[in-house]
């Protein structure tokens, strides 16, 4: 995949989680586990950090699980009472994505730990709190689910980036190898394979009809939303 600078959109589970943050020293930060967003009155979602260490992993293992290793997490390190919160990267800094993610600033002293009042804060959740959300849409399958979010700005431009759309699906094996997606083609047989297990994954755009209810735990998506085949 080429520079994302170049490109009109992005998928953030696809191509943020898990890549290296690169300061611009060259020195490496640690690994995107996790991303913030910021939910803003009018329902939009910005993207406000990356989260890194393992208080920002864990919970994506799930419920069970990420919360049984949180929670012998935060006894190994009882002596510390904030090693349960993650470390933070401001979403501004991130000046390009590749294979990796590069950042605008040199990445030594620049990790900081998330305060309590933020990680307390209603209006800001993690992108691994929104994948997997079950949706509700009489033009999808049953058991579809949000499968990605789709991101739009450019790396570097201040508060330019905003989720635009969700990848939503029945969310059958391969949906986070990206070769449903043209843009990480992959082997020519499997990705034909995992296209066909996709089928029936769209691309909806947030706005009229879409409702993301984070106290529910669901999406629903009605008639009038726009719904469109997954592409790249």
């Amino acid at each position: 995949m080429g520079s994302l600078a170049e490109r009109s959109g992005y998928d953030v589970g696809l191509h943020l989680l898990d890549r290296q943050i690169i300061g611009s020293d060259d020195r490496l930060a640690g690994k995107v586990d996790d991303v913030e967003l910021l939910v803003e009155d009018d329902g939009s979602l910005v993207p406000t950090a990356l989260l890194t260490g393992l208080p920002a992993l864990l919970p994506r293992f799930g419920p069970g699980l990420g919360g049984a290793l949180a929670r012998a997490h935060r006894l190994v390190r009882a002596a510390s009472a904030d090693q349960d919160l993650p470390l933070v990267v401001d979403f501004d800094l991130v000046e390009d994505v590749t294979s990796e993610v590069r950042l605008s600033e040199p990445a030594l002293g620049l990790l900081r730990r998330m305060e309590p009042e933020r990680a307390a804060d209603d209006r800001r959740c993690r992108v691994s709190r929104l994948v997997g959300l079950p949706v509700r849409c009489a033009a999808l399958p049953r058991r579809s689910r949000v499968l990605d979010l789709r991101l739009v700005g450019s790396p570097g431009g201040r508060g330019e980036h905003r989720v635009t759309a969700l990848v939503v699906g029945p969310g059958r094996p391969g949906a986070l190898l990206g070769y449903d997606r043209s843009s990480e083609p992959g082997p020519a047989v499997v990705a034909a394979v995992v296209r066909r297990l996709h089928r029936h994954a769209r691309v909806v755009d947030l706005g009229a009809g879409v409702e993301l209810d984070r106290v529910a735990g669901e999406v629903r998506i009605g008639p009038e939303a726009s719904l469109a085949p997954l592409r790249g």
